[in-house]
């Protein structure tokens, strides 16, 4: 993650009004992101928790990990939004290598777009180190969602097929389960229909599953 992008230049000397305002929906919906964080209080960040003794070894005192700095900083302050039609064809896309989130101008109020695009940026700052962060992410996602969501493995199975993975790969980057879980998060948390978040049709492919809040 570029922690050298000077988001103020950009916001204040660069940025449409439409791209601010896109920043600043970008900004109010990072609170729903923290466990992708590891942040204390999440289930992902119940697998960072630790004792440590004090300093006459006789008390534990409860505690929890440091998280490397690309992680637990995470923020959208490191990603320039930009609103115009995506060179690739899609209605929206994630760049890593710039760490820009691109939203065609007609799709900016559609907030399920936006956060679809989040997932990618937060992903990318967990899979830049060891795998183990994803699949911790992964298991307290899993963990979290499978008593909510009857038929998740079905679903998880379905999704899993390399096809399935393959056909979504080609037409918009990966998105693997740690995605598909991330977006139905996303999707209980703001009422929406499993598949809102994660789009490519999926919103009526799934439309036979339900959940419990």
């Amino acid at each position: 993650m570029n922690m050298n992008f000077d988001f103020g230049e950009w916001y204040y000397n660069e940025a449409t009004i439409a791209e601010r305002t896109l920043a600043n929906r970008a900004f109010s919906f990072e609170p729903l992101f923290e466990d992708m964080k590891f942040s204390p209080g999440t289930p992902a960040g119940e697998l960072t928790k630790i004792g440590i003794k004090d300093v006459g070894g006789e008390n534990w005192t409860e505690t929890y990990m440091d998280m490397p700095v690309s992680i637990q900083y995470a923020s959208c302050q490191f990603v320039k939004f930009i609103v115009t039609e995506p060179e690739n064809d899609s209605d929206a896309c994630y760049n890593n290598q710039e760490q820009s989130i691109c939203i065609s101008p007609d799709l900016i109020d559609d907030d399920t777009v936006l956060l679809h695009e989040m997932i990618h940026f937060y992903e990318s700052a967990v899979n830049e180190f060891p795998l183990y962060f994803h699949d911790a992410l992964l298991w307290s996602l899993y963990s979290d969602l499978k008593g909510k969501i009857p038929k998740l493995d079905a679903i998880i199975t379905d999704n899993a097929h390399i096809l399935i993975e393959s056909t979504l790969y080609t037409d918009g980057g990966l998105h693997d389960i740690l995605f598909l879980l991330k977006s139905f998060d996303l999707d209980i948390r703001n009422g929406y229909p499993l598949g809102s978040v994660f789009g490519y049709g999926r919103e009526d492919r799934f439309k036979e599953y339900t959940y419990q809040t």
